[in-house]
């Protein structure tokens, strides 16, 4: 499936973003720096993507956790019995 360009242009920002993240760089003015001229709320609507995101895959880590020890307790238990 193609993204739409609107998507595709939120990406790009986006993985600007990430990046400048990584190497300890304000996201934000990575953004407006790879992007002059892209509107405020445009490159802070694509930071809160970004953010949540991470706040997704950090949920999803602890999921991952929260299964893998309720499993090793089912097992553990049943194999007590």
């Amino acid at each position: 499936m193609r993204l739409t360009v609107r998507q595709e242009v939120k990406a790009s920002i986006i993985g600007v973003m990430a990046e400048a993240e990584k190497a300890g760089r304000c996201p934000l003015a990575a953004a407006e720096a790879a992007f002059p001229g892209v509107p405020i709320v445009v490159v802070g609507a694509c930071y809160g993507e970004m953010i949540s995101d991470q706040e997704d895959r950090w949920w999803q880590t602890v999921e991952r956790v929260i299964d893998a020890e309720v499993i090793q307790r089912a097992v553990v238990s049943a194999a007590a019995q």
